[in-house]
């Protein structure tokens, strides 16, 4: 009995994302495969300071304000909104009629956490977008869908996406 094809959509939440899930969607309904979703979230950063607010408050200055644990809740806060989001898009998924196993939202360097989840998924099929950032950019900060290509557990599926609104 043969598995499953099983495909790894990668979504960053940017806009255009709907254009890559369309073309997941097309894949998973002609392979009728089932779908796990990825959204890789920006890792902690590495490094907080501890600075903290060194007025007293009885000398009409501020109370202490830890600094660490405001910059902790935020990114918690920000960490749970791409969740939600990414089980929206999960939910969005699954109205469309395309089997939808997991949605996760992980931490960790983009690329990385792609591959490793991919494995570990055993997808049959990568897909995921690709933003046609320029070359400046590309050596700044580099091309996920260019390393993905070298570095693919599995088929890869390269979406291009734009955002130029004059293109829309």
């Amino acid at each position: 009995m043969s598995t499953a094809y099983r495909i790894l959509v990668a979504i960053d939440l940017k806009p255009g994302t709907d254009r890559l899930l369309a073309e997941a969607q097309r894949y998973a309904k002609a392979l009728d495969a089932i779908v796990d979703i990825i959204h890789v979230a920006d890792p902690d950063p590495d490094f907080v300071g501890y600075i903290k607010s060194a007025q007293p408050a009885e000398t009409g200055g501020h109370a202490p304000i830890n600094y660490d644990q405001t910059l902790r809740d935020d990114r918690a806060k920000q960490f749970r909104l791409e969740h939600q989001q990414a089980q929206a898009v999960a939910d969005q998924m699954r109205a469309a009629g395309i089997r939808v196993d997991q949605a996760l939202t992980v931490q960790g360097p983009t690329l990385e956490t792609i591959m490793e989840e991919a494995r570990k998924f055993g997808a049959d099929l990568l897909i995921l977008g690709s933003h046609q950032h320029g070359a400046l950019y590309r050596l700044w900060y580099g091309d996920i869908a260019i390393d993905a290509a070298k570095e693919a557990p599995c088929a890869l599926l390269v979406v291009p996406i734009v955002t130029d609104v004059a293109a829309a």
